[in-house]
């Protein structure tokens, strides 16, 4: 039974304080001194994960209590921090900031369920005595709070030593600041930040950065308090599901390039688990998919950026089309599913051809259409072959779509909404929210079992050639 052992949870006032910029050059840092490091997002999001892959060169994932549960987000934890030295949890937005305004599912809920000491990042930029006020209201908002350090940001050398004594005699560590600097500066756009590929020279700015805070963070602090972290004895490290089954060994075609990145890592691990082969491609680079495959992922990203390329990859098109009229069975997520429409859309007004698999037309919507954590049901029909399936998900994008009525219904967790999106059949689940494969097993099992009848028709057709 492995104990989950030293980490912390970087947390923040709110978004915009500077927590993917900390943690990434915290990531960095621990890499340099030798150790090896596991990280994670906690929540839904799929960009900065992407960060922390970029900082540490290795795979990293969610920890997210609505998707999954205590137990498996327990199980998740403990199976990353198997061969970790330290985990470091990046907070999503305030600590204490959850479903709507709730703290189900928030930075404060994963601390307190996994036992972890918190580092509150505070943006300190233009601040005086009101600094106190801010982090005391942190501080007193929620017995126990688990806040151990505080790491102030945009400050200088001369103000964080005036700040330091008076944050201790609150009973807080001060762990260090970062200094109004423009080596790594992480740019937004309207999904949040832009993605770490697209950042040139990320590794040469991210190695400024780190010459910066190796002087400006107390190292020694953040160890120690991670050392502090409550011990888990989570039992087995195999979460539910994405377990090898009886089944022969499928070959899953995932799309990943830069139009089509927004993915999660745990959902990779879940099929690689159940055995799956996964083969990665490019719709924008590849002329057509690759071969034998028993099952296509088309997530999510920035189509709309590239579609001019993607669009003028007719053969790729084609190639998809063909396979999915074909019945291969497909998740096509947010991008994937505009992908899969007959049009596209740029904020230009420029309208280029897709796939052509859907009736639609993909447009920019000028504003954030949905946002937050949702529950889908199936108005009518199946879901590769189900009929009873009901999803946990995450919706956040600005294009929509002119699509006939949804297959399904979708209600947001917090109760402000409902409406209806997406496709659905025995082979195919297209819509703009993202399904996070733990937590919704039956959703991932079931798409697997129609893989591989679509990889048994397939053996059976070549037989008869």
């Amino acid at each position: 039974m492995r104990q989950a052992g030293k980490r912390l949870l970087i947390a923040g006032t709110g978004s915009g304080c500077g927590k993917t910029t900390a943690v990434c050059g915290i990531l960095y840092g621990l890499k340099r001194m030798g150790l090896r490091a596991a990280a994670w997002k906690c929540g839904p999001d799929y960009i900065d994960p992407m960060f922390h892959k970029k900082a540490l060169g290795i795979p990293t994932g969610n920890l997210d209590l609505f998707f999954s549960g205590k137990e498996t987000v327990l199980k998740l934890l403990a199976q990353g921090m198997e061969d970790a030295d330290i985990g470091i949890i990046e907070g999503a937005m305030g600590y204490y900031d959850g479903i709507g305004m709730t703290q189900e599912a928030s930075p404060h809920a994963l601390a307190q369920a996994s036992g972890t000491p918190v580092i509150l990042i505070v943006n300190a930029r233009g601040m005086g005595s009101s600094l106190f006020a801010l982090i005391h209201g942190f501080m007193q908002y929620r017995t126990p709070n688990r806040i151990a350090g505080v790491l102030l940001n945009q400050i200088t050398e001369k103000r964080y030593f005036n700040l330091k004594k008076p944050l201790e005699e609150m009973g807080l560590r001060a762990v260090g600041y970062i200094p109004p600097q423009k080596e790594f500066l992480l740019e937004s756009r309207h999904l949040g930040l832009i993605t770490a590929n697209e950042i040139l020279e990320f590794h040469k700015k991210l190695e400024k950065f780190y010459q910066i805070i190796q002087n400006t963070v107390d190292w020694k602090a953040l160890l120690e308090i991670a050392e502090s972290a409550e011990h888990l004895s989570a039992g087995t490290t195999e979460p539910e599901g994405g377990k090898t089954s009886a089944r022969r060994p499928l070959t899953i075609g995932v799309a990943r390039d830069e139009a089509f990145c927004f993915l999660y890592e745990d959902n990779l691990r879940y099929l690689k688990r159940a055995g799956c082969k996964l083969v990665f491609f490019s719709p924008m680079k590849d002329k057509n998919l690759p071969s034998m495959l028993d099952g296509l992922l088309l997530y999510g990203g920035y189509p709309e950026l590239y579609a001019r390329t993607l669009s003028e990859n007719e053969t790729m098109r084609r190639s998809i089309k063909e396979a999915l009229s074909d019945g291969m069975p497909c998740i096509a997520e947010c991008g994937g599913f505009l992908y899969l429409q007959e049009t596209l859309t740029d904020q230009q007004g420029t309208v280029y051809e897709m796939a052509g698999v859907l009736p639609g037309h993909g447009f920019w919507g000028g504003r954030l259409s949905r946002f937050g954590y949702i529950r889908l049901s199936l108005k009518s029909g199946n879901l590769f072959g189900k009929s009873d399936l009901t999803l946990k998900a995450h919706e956040f994008h600005y294009y929509s779509c002119d699509e006939p009525e949804g297959a399904f219904l979708a209600k947001k967790v917090s109760g402000e909404g409902a409406w209806t999106t997406g496709s659905a059949s025995s082979d195919l689940y297209a819509a703009f929210p993202h399904i996070y494969f733990y937590g919704n097993e039956p959703f991932a099992e079931a798409f697997l079992e129609r893989a591989a009848a679509y990889g048994r028709k397939r053996g059976q057709k070549n037989e008869s050639i």
